[in-house]
């Protein structure tokens, strides 16, 4: 009811307001009913997302602001880590930095990309036009500038939550370029030194590779391993 003395701009401005958050309750309804059936999909609320970043405070400052807008998250600061607890986790959004130690630039997103089932923002101070295409030929669902506001990083989410709803995963084996190559040396019998000098990368970055393969092929060995590439087509020269 309309107080007495109110102006038809008063009331219009209420009328606007009242849509605006009847908009808000019908958007938040909607991504709530799009995370059930994702969760109905996955067996487990997909509110759970992964964060990745190197900086051990800035990352604890960003779970912190991340579950206090009402998600369930785990963090990373080592870029294996986050790998293999990726390759078991159901569909989920994952937020990674961009620049980690040990990993050469898109390589990790590479990754993640690369099992097919995970939403996958970069947040990033070092991106540029170049770097956004190569991300989302990779399969990004989102380039964040860095730092990132919590609502920005909100709504990725919810936008990576409604492409998870929209697509049904991919099973099949893939790899990355970069796992391809290494795969095929290792095939050859090569060390990780001498793969790394092939590739001009660090040794630590092979392992990386290394661990995502038999992680992928659930290898226990290294000579299970190359059983495993030999019999999907990875040949010896």
């Amino acid at each position: 009811m309309r107080r007495s003395g109110s102006t038809a701009w008063e009331y219009e401005v209420f009328t606007w307001e009242s849509l605006r958050i009847f908009k808000c309750m019908m958007l938040d309804n909607a991504v709530g009913n799009r995370n059930d059936q994702i969760a109905n999909k996955a067996g487990r609320p997909i509110t759970e997302v992964a964060i990745i970043d190197d900086d051990r405070a800035l990352l604890e400052l960003t779970l912190l602001a991340v579950r206090e807008a009402g998600f369930s998250v785990v963090g990373f600061h080592e870029p294996l880590d986050a790998l293999m607890w990726a390759s078991d986790a159901e569909p989920t959004c994952i937020i990674a930095d961009l620049k980690m130690p040990g990993v050469e630039g898109l390589d990790l997103v590479a990754a993640f990309c690369a099992l097919n089932r995970h939403a996958v923002i970069i947040v990033s101070a070092f991106v540029d036009v170049r770097t956004t295409v190569d991300a989302m030929r990779l399969g990004v669902d989102d380039v964040l500038p860095k730092p990132a506001t919590i609502d920005e990083l909100v709504r990725a989410l919810r936008r990576g939550m409604t492409a998870l709803a929209a697509t049904a995963p991919r099973e099949e084996l893939t790899f990355t370029r970069r796992e391809r190559q290494v795969a095929e040396m290792l095939v050859e019998g090569l060390t990780t030194k001498q793969i790394a000098q092939n590739l001009e990368l660090s040794p630590r970055t092979v392992e990386f590779f290394r661990a995502s393969l038999l992680r992928k092929t659930q290898s226990p060995n290294s000579a299970a391993l190359a059983s495993a590439l030999t019999r999907l087509g990875f040949l010896a020269n």
